[in-house]
């Protein structure tokens, strides 16, 4: 008689109490091997064994091209040992030789197929492109790395399979492994355990001990130096074990039990289906976890698919595994006889009609062996016999109506480990499959694994997968690892919080738009569509553009790239405006947006630039940061005086459904190119010119002193300022001084440079609030609060304002710094004043009562953040909302 051992930290011993078991062939009766009956001290000493050999790092620290290469030479090993693991898996379990045969072969693929996938494939530091943080930038990926110690407790049925699949997952991803194999079947491991030695895998990293479940399973499911738990087997094992687990918060996979039903459409090819549920019930004699036990015919074919079934499956050999003959050999052990035996009389006590087999099969001259007749059912879901598992040659055929109660009967069981449809139409069958809650499903086809395919159930059958990425990453922990832009805590935004300095000092300047100014400058408008390689371009703007005639120089521009023109765009553009431009461009083919008009109608472009790229609706985008890749290609050509939406990485659209103003904030949305050319703003009325140009004031005068506000930003705001404060009382006073339009159109653009590094401030959130209240336009209200938001952070940014106003042509000689800084929002005012544009909200249509929610909605807009002075405190909001009104 064969005798086996324990192997513990690379060698093969004897258990610590000296006791051995015998190993019985099912098909005889009779001894085949001695093994030795490990205990808890053996348990002990090969958890301590992969502990230490994973903590050394002499498997866990190669890198997975090394390991594939020790993995490559194990294959070989396991290679050499093809027949005896044949002629042994055979013999310990019961499968039939046509079966067991392939074992080595599939075991020492699956060996390379993971130590390649491992090496070539699996993703251990993988970017994430956008963390969801826009207050952290820097660097963020995710480490994949080893777990630790894993153990493996695999089931009876297919002892060497799982054998392959517990220890070449594991190890494959660089851990170590215990592996404890059903007492009644542990010679295909042990074998294994040899080949894992012969190639030189080193000490600790693979072990391999038999002995009682109980007593193993409590050290091994408890021991604090174990990290994971991979179990296949019973759902009420698999429970106490992911109790046992708890204690310790150990990982765990678990392939439980499984009642999968394999429905048969009346659409089915009849051979096909008979074979298909013949197949998924009796291999290896029912004793296979995902078995198609229960098989759902159609009423319309019920009678011929059972009549030919019975017959198919009493054509079944049954006989010794050994014999290249049997198509059916014994089961696993005594034990499984006696319950099989018992669920058969259960089923004729509820009712059920045994339509063949339901007795136990002779085998001449072995009458010691576990061999049982291929037995069906005509039964209902409602029979234990269809409620539990078996794990036996027995299957409950069970008749349906429609396609909606096969999936209803299909669907009510505790299990969901896998499942198969029959049918002639692909589309049906995929229909179907998509309905049952279950972790497998074939079609035309069964029991069909395959490496590279994860294998696992929902409800009682289990937890986690095995198999394919998704099993090897069961195998690994993830580890997420940031990397700051910078290692200056002053320009850690977050960890402002504990500073009374809200100064970002950080420097982060994108330029990515073509800016193209001048007299004559719409005409590149055609080599722009070229050069970013489009053909069909829509043009986005509104119905007072459209009827100034502007429009229709874009369109003459353009020539044959014009593609249609949508001039549905309201001052404060909304999501649902986004959407219908959307579905013009795709209506149109558009692969490129032209945006002619203000901020509105710029912002709007952008966002339809995010929703015609990526698909779906405007308000599924509305996002911080979050995309990775360009967007549709976008042209501005702004005509008012003051947007600088042209080179922002912002869109503010209005959402009915939040009650306010969202955001699209991203490098990715920042227009392509902004053409400037000043015939677009000669027609702009007096009003609308100082309303937009004092939009731009805004955003100069508030980068200037935002938390975020560096040299560059500084710069292009204090020329924005210069630009606006010369030219605005040109332009008013003379339409059609081009250089004064022009040099507006050049400020506006500065000062959007400028916001794009400084995020801005109160101002902004508070003109958003009153834009969407009262529908106020957004330059308008800019104009109305600036000076007193100015004045309200005098103190927390008096060097900027006091530059401000010399930029604005003050003469601050003499004054404190103080004093200029005031000064500035007085010259503010004065260049409001001059150039008609109101001062009051009042004025504007905003009524005190509509001020009363506007306090609460401005602290929580995102500008607000970047305010020189940190607010925090809504009464001071409603202080200068006062002031204003």
């Amino acid at each position: 008689m064969d005798q086996y051992k324990l192997f513990i930290n690379g060698e093969f011993m004897d258990a610590a109490s000296g006791q051995t078991f015998e190993s019985i062939d099912p098909g005889t009766g009779v001894p085949i091997a001695q093994v030795a009956m490990a205990g808890e001290a053996d348990a002990e000493a090969a958890i301590m064994a992969a502990r230490r050999a994973f903590d050394s790092g002499v498997w866990s620290n190669l890198s997975p091209e090394a390991r594939a290469q020790k993995l490559n030479a194990f294959a070989d090993q396991v290679t050499q040992q093809t027949l005896r693991m044949a002629i042994t898996e055979s013999m310990d379990s019961g499968q039939i030789i046509g079966l067991a045969k392939y074992w080595g072969m599939l075991g020492s693929q699956l060996i390379r197929n993971f130590a390649h996938y491992a090496a070539t494939k699996f993703p251990w530091v993988e970017d994430i492109p956008y963390a969801g943080n826009v207050f952290a930038p820097g660097r963020d990926y995710i480490r994949r790395e080893p777990i630790g110690v894993c153990v493996g407790i695999i089931p009876w049925n297919f002892p060497m399979s799982m054998a392959f699949w517990k220890i070449g997952q594991a190890i494959a991803m660089g851990n170590t492994v215990v592996l404890k194999p059903a007492t009644s079947t542990p010679l295909g491991a042990l074998i294994i355990a040899e080949c894992a030695k012969a190639a030189g895998i080193p000490p600790g990293v693979v072990n391999v001990i038999a002995g009682p479940g109980g007593e193993l399973g409590n050290v091994l499911c408890t021991h604090k130096e174990v990290d994971k738990i991979a179990f296949t087997g019973s759902t009420a094992v698999g429970s106490q074990i992911m109790k046992m687990a708890s204690d310790t918060v150990k990982k765990v996979t678990l392939e439980l039990g499984g009642k999968s039903a394999n429905i048969i459409c009346d659409d089915a090819d009849m051979d096909m289906a008979v074979e298909g549920a013949l197949f998924g019930t009796f291999f290896h004699q029912g004793q296979v976890c995902e078995s198609g036990t229960r098989v759902l015919v159609s009423s319309k074919i019920y009678d011929e698919f059972l009549s030919r079934m019975k017959a198919r499956a009493e054509r079944l050999r049954v006989g010794y595994q050994l014999d290249p003959a049997s198509q059916q050999g014994p089961l696993a052990n005594a034990a499984q006889l006696a319950t099989v035996e018992r669920y058969v009389q259960l089923g004729r006590e509820e009712g059920a009609e045994v339509v063949t087999g339901g007795e136990r099969a002779v085998v001449e001259g072995l009458d010691g062996g576990n061999y049982y007749k291929p037995t069906i059912f005509a039964a209902k879901n409602s029979m234990r016999i269809a409620r539990e598992e078996i794990f036996g040659p027995v299957v409950c055929v069970i008749k349906y109506d429609s396609e909606e109660e096969a999936v209803a009967i299909a669907n009510d069981s505790d299990y969901g480990l896998a499942g198969g449809v029959f049918s002639q139409s692909t589309a049906k069958a995929e229909r179907i499959a998509g309905q049952i809650r279950t972790g497998t499903m074939w079609i035309n086809n069964y029991h069909a694994f395959g490496d590279f395919c994860p294998f696992g159930g929902y409800k009682q059958s289990g937890v986690g997968r095995e198999l394919g990425h998704a099993g090897l990453a069961e195998y690994t922990q993830i580890k997420r690892v940031h990397v700051s832009a910078s290692s200056d805590y002053k320009s850690n935004f977050t960890m402002k919080l504990f500073s009374d300095d809200p100064k970002i000092p950080f420097v982060q300047y994108i330029t990515p738009t073509l800016v193209i100014a001048g007299h004559g400058s719409l005409g590149s408008i055609s080599k722009e569509v070229v050069r970013l390689g489009a053909r069909k371009a829509l043009i986005l703007s509104d119905a007072g553009v459209k009827s100034a005639g502007l429009v229709k120089y874009v369109e003459d521009a353009l020539g044959d790239f014009y593609a249609g023109v949508f001039d549905d765009i309201a001052q404060d553009s909304d999501l649902d405006t986004v959407d219908r431009a959307v579905a013009m461009a795709r209506e149109k083919g558009a692969d490129l947006i032209v945006s002619v008009g203000g901020g509105s109608v710029i912002d709007t472009a952008k966002a339809v630039c995010v929703t015609l790229k990526n698909g779906g609706k405007a308000d599924d985008h509305i996002a911080l940061m979050r995309l990775t890749e360009p967007q549709i290609p976008h042209i501005c050509i702004p005509t008012t005086s003051g947007t600088g939406s042209e080179v922002t990485a912002a869109a503010v659209i209005k959402s009915h459904t939040a009650g306010r103003k969202v955001y699209i904030i991203d490098n990715f949305i920042v227009p392509n190119t902004a053409i400037l050319d000043p015939i677009f703003t000669l027609s702009l009325p007096p009003s609308l010119t100082a309303s937009t140009a004092m939009d731009a004031m805004t955003h100069a005068v508030e980068a200037l002193t935002s938390t975020m506000s560096n040299s560059i930003c500084d710069g292009h705001a204090l020329q924005a300022i210069r630009l606006i404060a010369a030219n605005l009382p040109r332009a008013i006073a003379n339409g059609q001084d081009e250089e004064a339009r022009l040099n507006l159109q050049i400020g506006a653009t500065t000062a959007g440079w400028a916001f794009s590094i400084a995020q801005v401030g109160l101002a902004h959130s508070m003109a958003h609030t009153v834009g969407m209240l009262c529908n106020v336009p957004h330059g308008a209200a800019c104009g109305i609060v600036l000076p007193a938001v100015m004045r309200y952070n005098v103190d927390h940014a008096t060097e900027k304002l006091a530059l401000a106003a010399q930029a604005m042509g003050v003469s601050i000689g003499g004054m404190s710094r103080r004093d200029a800084a005031l000064a500035a929002a007085d010259a503010v005012e004065k260049l409001m004043e001059s150039s008609g544009h109101p001062l009051r909200l009042s004025q504007v249509g905003v009524t005190e009562d509509a001020l009363a929610l506007a306090p609460f909605h401005a602290i929580a807009d995102s500008p607000t953040l970047f305010n020189a002075r940190p607010v925090s405190d809504p009464n001071d909001i409603a202080e200068l909302y006062k002031q204003v009104f």
